[in-house]
């Protein structure tokens, strides 16, 4: 009742006078409130402690402007309340517009604590209303992000961003050659095309915004009139909710818990190093073992659907995915939703079953579908009522067959003119069908007999609570735009929209005209996809003219897929806990560092930098021949981790002396081919496993393999106090650091008995300090346990505990 009391306070405050007579009302939602001005109509959101969201004022062409409808291209506005009613729980009015002939019906009701939903249609016919659209004021300096996945930029104000389920985006000189073989209803040619739009925009003042529905939708960020932002649907009526921060992680955990967020990872292998085979199965895996360099799942593309690659093949299916199983590797295989007219006799029994989408006549849908040549196709209909129960189906034979998982590709080609077996006009399908579609899938993985590793390229608002993994399509292989920089921004707005386990295609796919991997853009595109949700390789892309294409075997690059995937591997506690904390909040793995560090202004500016996980600071590459790296450091203190520690032999991190690095400034580091920049936040306790651990998946029986759980209940940490702070490794231990007057402390909580291994760099402290004795618990660790270095400041120690608190005492204590 205090905080009803103290809001209604704050709001009279900002309403003014006109807030204490009947021109005004005003609804609540936990922190959240929305108010009405009725005579003339003005809208308002906002929240205690947070910036509002207020409608912009206005009457002119176009949709910015206050609430209203577009008919034949004229926009209509609303004026002022025809009447109303609030009753505490909801708001309902009919608003008068600029068109005497049409009327608005409005309604505003919470949607959840710190969330509002208005609801808005246009009264009368109809007939030529085409949209419905409102703006809103942006005050200079605010960023708007999220959209979905999006390519062409993380901050979105200045841009026309449009909301539709596309094949892309492709460079402007690839879009031609592009619209030869993509269905007119996949392709358009912007760039902003995605394949996982949200018509969501997230503001750095701490606010959120979401259209709903699955109409095709525009978002106008100041590209109609300066300091205003608009949106509009298509139809007539739209409804859309507003997101209270008053920070935007806020923003983004209320939405991601209301539209839903990813399952959690199923099994260990979805975050270890993923590859493609190259020159044979076999050749790629000895390969591999030969460098040392881990690997837990290998992706193949056996096409179940379209056409059933695999017929007649059972046997050699299953021995191959024996193959890879021996060598403690999981393995995925290839799906989409078309269906082969030639694919006997699924394609039959498919159109027997009534689960094809149909036209306007009620025949099968059909269209042609290009990949290694062109095929006719039809889609599913997964409204039809016996969809499920065929899907599974389908699905069943690669599971029977061996395989942890598939590629499930596409989902963007539903055309406008389709018909669905529940009624859902075609050009509302498009937009949903890649939420049905992953739905399924996920509803069948969870009845498998194991863990299954799916991941999907297209999507939409809600999709995620069926989208295992997200990857990010079919880039160009370039540095610019489609590229490498674009799978940082795809990465972050994936992020930024509630998705967190996300990866690229490390190397590109497309090398149409002068577009080539080389190997610089390989090594560089490995860095990057170390430090993402997904470490995922591509061995194979579309040439055209034919050109050769580096691979992670090759000797020039393997040392650092090796590097990588080590580091990668040794991580997993670490990016696990960064998992798991995404189901409880909707922080994602790759973080913006809007999300990380909001009072920051200079850090949330940045879109080529982010954290990973909450400790590590990743500044990937992004220009050919770079050699050094120039970013902007957040507040704080910093380590630059590759002049603080080496990789040994075993590819295990060792510390040296530390370089600590104060925040707040741009600095310069560098990069040589083979590095990746890292920042580790001083006060970070990084949780690593022992870095001889060849594979996170369950499988193998090759000699001399060391799986995860063979090194159960082994932990290495490096440490960098300062403060306090603590952290996870994964959910079996816990980590407190204290730093004292007297020493250091290191508290761990373990479910079971863990032996640790601790580096600890005391050049992180406040105080720095040379250690006379550590103690675990009451008990001195005996001299061979443990070790200091006057010249590095390294403390090194060995101990087994399960709950238990290390003391570090200060010779000067």
């Amino acid at each position: 009742m205090a905080k009803r009391l103290a809001l209604a306070l704050v709001v009279g405050a900002l309403a003014g006078p006109a807030a204490a007579h009947a021109e005004t009302s005003v609804l609540h939602s936990g922190s959240a409130y929305a108010l009405v001005t009725t005579d003339p109509w003005h809208l308002e959101f906002g929240q205690v402690g947070g910036h509002p969201l207020v409608e912009a004022t206005g009457t002119g062409p176009g949709p910015t402007g206050t609430l209203g409808f577009s008919s034949g291209g004229v926009w209509q506005h609303a004026t002022n309340v025809i009447s109303d009613e609030s009753n505490g729980q909801s708001y309902h009015a009919l608003v008068a517009t600029t068109d005497p002939l049409h009327s608005l019906r409005v309604r505003i009701v919470p949607a959840g604590a710190g969330i509002l939903r208005l609801s808005a249609s246009v009264e009368g016919s109809t007939a030529g209303v085409d949209h419905v659209g409102l703006a809103f004021d942006a005050p200079a300096g605010e960023r708007q992000l999220g959209f979905g996945e999006r390519a062409n930029a993380v901050d979105q104000r200045g841009n026309t961003v449009e909301n539709y389920v596309s094949d892309g985006p492709y460079q402007t000189e690839e879009r031609p050659f592009i619209a030869g073989f993509v269905p007119p209803a996949g392709f358009h040619p912007r760039d902003d095309a995605t394949y996982f739009p949200m018509p969501w925009l997230l503001s750095t003042r701490g606010y959120g915004f979401l259209l709903d529905g699955y109409g095709t939708s525009n978002f106008r960020l100041g590209t109609d009139q300066p300091g205003a932002w608009s949106a509009e649907i298509e139809g007539a009526s739209l409804s859309f909710r507003v997101f209270a921060g008053p920070r935007p992680a806020g923003v983004l955990r209320r939405m991601s818990a209301a539209v839903g967020r990813q399952p959690r990872a199923a099994a260990p292998f979805f975050l270890g190093p993923w590859f493609q085979p190259s020159g044979g199965d076999r050749e790629s895996i000895e390969k591999l073992r030969k460098a040392d360099a881990p690997a837990s799942v290998a992706n193949t593309y056996t096409h179940y659907l379209p056409c059933g690659a695999q017929q007649g093949q059972q046997a050699a299916e299953r021995k191959r995915t024996g193959l890879f199983h021996h060598a403690g590797i999981a393995v995925t295989a290839y799906f989409n939703p078309m269906i082969c007219t030639d694919y006997h006799p699924v394609w039959d029994r498919a159109v027997a079953a009534g689960v094809v989408t149909r036209d306007a006549l009620g025949r099968p849908y059909t269209y042609k579908y290009t990949g290694s040549s062109v095929f006719l196709v039809g889609q599913m209909d997964f409204t039809a009522p016996r969809a499920q129960t065929f899907w599974n189906g389908l699905l069943g034979e690669a599971v029977r067959n061996g395989y942890d998982g598939w590629m499930e590709d596409f989902g963007e080609y539903t055309p406008p003119d389709a018909r669905s077996a529940d009624g859902t006009p075609g050009p509302e399908m498009h937009n949903r069908y890649p939420l049905l579609y992953h739905r399924d899938a996920h509803d069948y993985s969870r009845g498998t007999p194991r863990p299954l590793a799916r991941f999907n390229r297209s999507g939409w608002t809600g999709a995620a609570r069926g989208s295992q993994i997200v990857w990010g399509g079919d880039p160009t292989t370039g540095w610019g735009f489609d590229g490498l920089r674009s799978a940082v921004y795809s990465g972050l707005t994936m992020g930024l929209s509630g998705v967190s386990l996300w990866g690229s295609d490390i190397g590109g796919f497309f090398s149409l005209g002068q577009n080539s991997l080389t190997p610089e853009l390989l090594v560089r595109w490995i860095e990057m996809g170390m430090a993402s949700g997904v470490m995922r390789t591509e061995a194979n892309g579309f040439n055209l003219p034919p050109k050769d294409r580096p691979q992670i075997f090759d000797p020039g690059v393997l040392p650092v897929w090796r590097r990588y995937s080590k580091l990668r591997t040794q991580l997993y506690p670490y990016i696990s806990q960064a998992d798991a904390r995404y189901r409880r909040d909707g922080m994602p793995i790759m973080r913006h560092l809007a999300l990380a560090r909001p009072g920051d202004a200079r850090a949330a500016a940045r879109d080529d930098e982010y954290m990973f996980g909450p400790d590590l600071l990743a500044a990937p590459v992004l220009e050919p021949g770079a050699r050094t790296r120039s970013l902007y450091l957040p507040r704080g203190r910093w380590v630059d981790l590759w002049r603080s520690a080496r990789l040994d032999a075993r590819g295990a991190p060792r510390l040296g002396r530390a370089r600590l690095l104060a925040g707040a400034r741009d600095l310069t580091l560098p990069a040589p081919l083979a590095e990746l920049p890292l920042l580790v936040r001083a006060g970070a306790l990084l949780p690593l496993l022992p870095a001889d651990v060849d594979t996170l998946a369950s499988y193998g029986k090759a000699a001399g393999l060391v799986h995860l759980s063979d090194r159960r209940g082994r932990l290495r940490v490096l440490a960098f106090p300062r403060g306090r702070s603590t952290a996870r490794a994964g959910t079996e231990q816990q980590l407190l650091s204290r730093e004292g007057k007297r020493g250091w402390l290191l508290g761990v909580r373990s479910k079971h008995g863990t032996r640790y291994a601790l580096q600890a760099s005391f050049v992180t402290l406040k105080r720095p300090f040379t250690p006379c004795a550590v103690l675990l618990g009451r008990r001195a660790l005996p001299p061979g346990a443990w070790s200091f270095n006057t010249k590095t400041l390294v403390l090194r120690a060995r101990f087994a505990a399960r709950s238990n608190r290390v003391v570090v005492r200060s010779c000067a204590a």
